[in-house]
C-alpha cells in the first residue's frame, strides 16, 4: 500500500460483498504480521506504587494469545524489555500494536503536546513514547488493529491514531476505511475497568464478531467507575485480523 491511505474506491456496499466473500474463502494473506504487545508492570507495582497489581501480567498475556489467534506474529515485551528503544524498533513494521501503560497529553521537546506513554525499562517513571517518534517511524504506514491501553488514548485530542496513520473516524456498518481500528480510552481509568473492558472485547473477537460489534460487547461491562469511557476509529465492520482484509462470522 505504501504510505497512501487504504483504497476506497469500492463503494461500502461492494466492500462489504468483498467481506462476505473473504469470510467463505477464509481469512485473506498470509499469518504471521508482525505485532508488538507492551505492558509496563513495573511502574504499577511497589516500589513504584503502595498496591501489588496483579491485573497487568494479565493484560500481556490476553493480549499476546489475542493477537496470535487473529494472525499476527506477535511479541510481548515487559519488564526492563519495554524501553522506549525497542518500541521505535520495532513499531515501523508492526501491523498490530498494543500497549499498557501510564499515558497523556505530554510535553515534547518540539515544546507542542502529544498523546504519549512511558516505558517500562524497569523504571517507575520511564521515558515517554510520543506519537510524534511514532510516526516518524512508520512515516505514514497503515496500520491494521491498534489499542492504546493508557488513560487519554481516545480523548478528543488525542493524536495517536494519526501516528499509526488511523483516521478519527468512524467508519459505520455501511461504510469502510479500510481494514484498521484502533481502540483506547477516554480520561483517567482504573486498570481493573481496563481489564474487564479488554477480557469482553478479546473474547468477542475470538467468538468471531467483528471489531466494531466486539467493542460494543465489551463496553456494557460491569465496571468500578460509572464514568468509564472508551473510544474508537476506523471500519466497525472488520474481523480485526492481520493483513490487507480479513472476514468475520458475526461482523453485521
Amino acid at each position: 500500500m505504501g504510505a497512501c491511505r487504504w483504497q476506497r474506491f469500492l463503494g461500502p456496499p461492494l466492500a462489504l460483498a468483498l467481506l462476505g466473500l473473504a469470510v467463505a474463502a477464509g481469512p485473506v494473506g498470509a499469518t504471521g504480521e508482525q505485532a508488538t504487545v507492551a505492558v509496563n508492570q513495573t511502574a504499577f507495582n511497589p516500589p513504584c506504587d503502595d498496591d501489588a497489581n496483579l491485573i497487568v501480567p494479565k493484560m500481556l498475556d490476553a493480549a499476546v494469545a489475542a493477537y496470535q489467534r487473529l494472525g499476527y506474529g506477535t511479541t510481548g515485551y515487559t519488564g526492563a524489555q519495554f524501553t522506549r528503544a525497542q518500541i521505535l524498533d520495532r513499531v515501523a513494521s508492526d501491523w498490530g500494536f498494543y500497549v499498557h501503560s501510564h499515558g497523556d497529553l505530554y510535553r515534547h521537546p518540539d515544546g507542542k503536546r502529544y498523546t504519549g506513554f512511558r516505558e517500562d525499562a524497569g523504571k517507575c517513571s520511564g521515558s515517554i513514547v510520543y506519537s510524534k517518534d511514532i510516526k516518524a517511524k512508520r512515516n505514514g504506514r497503515q496500520s491494521n488493529l491498534v489499542f492504546i491501553s493508557t488513560c487519554h488514548s481516545a480523548d478528543a485530542n488525542t493524536t495517536m491514531p494519526d501516528a499509526f496513520a488511523i483516521e478519527k473516524v468512524k467508519a459505520g456498518q455501511l461504510a469502510w476505511n479500510g481494514p484498521e481500528f484502533y481502540v483506547g480510552y477516554v480520561g483517567l481509568q482504573w486498570d481493573s475497568d481496563e481489564w474487564i473492558f479488554e477480557q469482553r472485547f478479546w473474547s468477542a473477537l475470538a467468538d468471531g464478531k467483528g471489531v466494531g460489534a466486539a467493542f460494543d460487547y465489551a463496553l456494557k461491562g460491569a465496571f468500578r467507575s460509572t464514568s468509564f469511557q472508551a473510544d474508537w476509529w476506523g471500519s466497525y465492520v472488520w474481523s480485526g485480523r492481520a493483513g490487507l482484509i480479513g472476514g468475520c462470522q458475526n461482523c453485521v
